[in-house]
């Protein structure tokens, strides 16, 4: 009776709006498109999208969904019914690498080229979950779904990779041969910005209840070794050299544009670069001298700027409190062997949060961020 009930007024509340079946992203209504209209419109949990390109077995692919669908029921009870958005779930898998190496080979114009060699065997795959709002963007009398979900508040939980926890860096080959460890390329690690439920926040930009992200891994170990800051200093004033001896090499064997200068103000250009190259390179080597006298050389590697930095008016280290940035690779030691590949032995979960949902009755992000059972996932860690 009480399943009949709720069948009868969803049906009578739908009703009321009299929705049409002409476009099933568009909600045609009987009063103009509103806000307050919008929060009171049922969404949809709509069908999970998969994109599966690890090549797994079938038992395996089922002990992998067995754990994705898990984690779908998790966030599905926080929110079972949204209101005025749709859930859209899925799932994703590839054969993937952890602590990789970069073999470093001359490309296309002697330029150097990476590709990714070495690393422990494991499946990566992926949890995710969009909130997508509803929009008055139509006509007067239409709600519209938001057929792309673009901008939408999302949750996703990576198994078995770290990358949601790294920020982007714009090296380019050529760098990144000099920007290794053992060969492991040298990654950004997000700075910490609080606590939750007892962990860690990293966030990638330095601001709570925006993006949180919380790493999940075995007691006692962590996946990520940090780079020492002898090895970025030395690191650094290689690639610095480099730097400069490239500019100088392009204005004393010109093309295209340095041409048009005549050789005296290339001479001249020269002589600016090879002031800056030592004004630089001696920063550098008195960062070494005083890390040196502190006993610092082999302390985690913090930095506020990018990761080649050429400016000398600011500190080459800082604090992860002042948003500083840690130097970090993968650990090649985290993952055990006598795990099938496709056991998780590490989750990163990921909050974002959406503008567009401010004015709503129910935020997700607030719901999922207050309520979600985040020692669950760590149960399954290494099970």
């Amino acid at each position: 009776m009480k399943k009949q009930l709720t069948i009868l007024l969803l049906f009578f509340f739908t009703s009321s709006f009299g929705w049409g079946q002409e476009d099933d992203n568009i909600l045609k209504t009987e009063t103009p498109c509103n806000i307050d209209l919008i929060l009171k419109t049922p969404g949809r949990w709509l069908k999970t999208k998969e994109n599966n390109g690890a090549k797994l077995t079938s038992q395996e692919r089922q002990q992998i969904f067995n754990r994705l669908n898990a984690i779908h029921q998790l966030v599905f009870n926080l929110y079972p019914s949204p209101m005025g958005a749709d859930a859209i779930p899925h799932y994703f898998t590839t054969d993937d690498h952890f602590a990789y190496q970069h073999k470093m080979e001359s490309g296309a114009n002697g330029k150097l080229q990476a590709s990714s060699v070495n690393g422990t065997p494991v499946v990566f795959y992926e949890y995710g979950a969009s909130f997508c709002d509803y929009h008055c963007l139509g006509k007067p009398n239409e709600i519209q779904r938001s057929k792309y979900c673009e901008g939408a508040m999302h949750i996703t939980i990576d198994i078995n990779n770290l990358s949601l926890m790294f920020m982007a860096l714009t090296l380019d080959d050529y760098y990144a041969d000099i920007m290794r460890v053992d060969g492991r390329p040298i990654k950004k690690l997000s700075p910490i910005v609080g606590k939750w439920k007892g962990y860690d926040v990293y966030n990638h930009w330095g601001v709570v209840e925006a993006t949180n992200i919380v790493l999940l891994h075995r007691e006692g170990m962590l996946p990520y070794v940090p780079v020492t800051r002898k090895q970025y200093l030395d690191r650094s004033i290689v690639c610095v050299q480099k730097f400069y001896d490239k500019a100088i090499k392009d204005l004393e064997q010109p093309e295209g544009l340095p041409l048009l200068m005549d050789k005296k103000e290339r001479d001249e250009q020269v002589k600016k670069q090879q002031k800056s190259r030592d004004k630089v390179i001696k920063f550098y080597r008195d960062e070494i001298d005083a890390t040196t006298k502190e006993g610092l050389l082999d302390s985690p590697a913090i930095i506020s700027n990018d990761l080649i930095n050429l400016e000398t008016n600011v500190p080459v280290f800082t604090t992860q409190a002042k948003g500083g940035k840690m130097l970090v690779t993968e650990n090649p030691g985290y993952f055990r062997k006598d795990l099938p590949k496709y056991v998780p032995q590490l989750m990163v979960y990921y909050l974002a949060n959406a503008d567009s949902f401010v004015g709503h009755t129910v935020n997700p992000f607030k719901l999922i961020d207050e309520h979600f059972p985040i020692e669950k996932l760590q149960a399954m860690i290494d099970k």
